[in-house]
């Protein structure tokens, strides 16, 4: 991704003072992520866990209800995201560190000397360029038999806004997502994987609340080669005759590092 793309990224996230309020499928997401997470590492707490993406801390909050005792470093690209988390985490019983980090390019602050317990990332990996060679970065942080654990956007989300876009011959701004076979395939070598995928439903009033709800979040930043269209109304109208709500296909993955 180049340097451009990832400040515009920053950016637009910094720039989303509504997160919490708009949030919905990240907030569903958070938590069906952190009840796998919790339910993997029932009989083992992990103690030092690094989260990429951590955005306002929807996932690091639950993780720190979970795991007080843990060590946690919660990294974002965007600052605003950073300082965000470190407000709504500020009180609670966790050794925290907050701090700038691009989760495509991981450097982790004094990682410990053993790896992390726990890598962990919620509605992140989208915005990846390279998820196989980011993996394989992230994944050398893990001690032997540690865990990546995240949530994704997968194939067939948000198909209402795209049939609605072609049926009236506009162009298309939302990402060609990956299909869970492509995920598996970007699995680095030296453990095992697996993914698991879950549709939800997202109520929207109109086409406009949408794309105002996609701004609200900082996701509105459209895939590369997309140019605003002149006729996005009649997509809108469109939208607004044939549908009440979106589809977010979730994929829920899990990986495991050799020992």
């Amino acid at each position: 991704m180049t340097n451009h793309r990832k400040a515009t990224i920053a950016a637009r996230f910094d720039a989303a003072h509504h997160y919490e309020q708009a949030a919905s499928i990240q907030k569903r997401c958070a938590t069906t992520l952190a009840s796998w997470i919790k339910k993997e590492h029932r009989t083992e707490k992990p103690k030092h866990i690094l989260e990429f993406g951590c955005g306002t801390g929807l996932l690091s909050r639950a993780l720190i209800e979970a795991f007080p005792q843990g060590h946690y470093h919660l990294t974002d690209i965007a600052p605003a995201m950073v300082e965000r988390t470190r407000y709504h985490c500020a009180a609670l019983p966790a050794h925290i560190r907050c701090y700038v980090m691009d989760g495509e390019a991981p450097l982790p602050h004094q990682t410990p000397p053993e790896g992390f317990d726990l890598i962990t990332s919620n509605l992140c990996l989208q915005w990846f360029e390279d998820r196989a060679r980011a993996f394989q970065a992230l994944t050398q942080f893990l001690r032997p038999g540690g865990r990546l654990m995240v949530s994704t956007l997968q194939a067939g989300s948000l198909h209402q806004w795209r049939e609605s876009c072609h049926a009236t011959a506009t162009a298309c701004g939302v990402p060609d997502y990956p299909t869970l076979t492509q995920l598996e395939q970007d699995w680095p070598a030296h453990g095992q994987g697996v993914w698991r995928g879950e549709a939800m439903h997202d109520p929207i009033p109109s086409a406009r609340d949408f794309l105002q709800g996609l701004r609200r979040i900082g996701a509105s930043l459209p895939r590369h080669t997309h140019r605003p269209a002149a006729q996005l109304r009649k997509a809108m109208r469109y939208f607004d005759a044939h549908y009440d709500h979106v589809t977010y296909h979730a994929a829920f993955g899990l990986f495991q590092k050799g020992v």
